[in-house]
């Protein structure tokens, strides 16, 4: 029995192809949104700044409770500096899209993000129906 399987039609746009004419952000709610997303990557790094010390000692503890907290603190110091750098990189990457006519576009359909979503999270790349779809399919695997 042979398996065979279907291929589904991606719906990219081509390179070439200009881009919908839909409600693009304004140039002065661009001036807006890069506004707030300096801001926002001014706070991060001003936070990365301030929580990031060095621990200076890494010893083992005597008391295993001790121990145990003292890696819990250190595994949710790791989590925070991840999830930081991953919100450094969307704001980084949102204001070089800033630059271009590809800004406030959804990744996966190409249709214009609402306004009032980028006002809420500026540094969006999926637009609401995308983003649950992406979501369930997570929930799925």
């Amino acid at each position: 029995m042979a398996l065979t399987t279907q291929s589904r039609p991606r719906s990219r746009r081509p390179k070439n192809e200009p881009l919908p004419a839909q409600a693009v952000p304004s140039v002065f709610s661009r001036s807006r949104l890069r506004e707030e997303l300096t801001r926002q990557r001014a706070l991060l790094l001003a936070d990365w700044n301030l929580s990031f010390t060095p621990q200076a000692d890494r010893a083992h503890l005597a008391d295993p409770a001790d121990q145990a907290s003292r890696d819990l603190e250190h595994d949710l110091f790791v989590q925070l500096r991840t999830r930081v750098l991953a919100k450094l990189k969307r704001i980084e990457r949102a204001l070089l899209l800033l630059r271009t006519k590809h800004y406030g576009y959804c990744r996966r359909c190409h249709k214009a993000i609402p306004d009032e979503r980028l006002a809420v999270q500026p540094d969006a790349r999926f637009c609401v129906p995308c983003l649950k779809w992406i979501e369930s399919r997570a929930l799925r695997n």
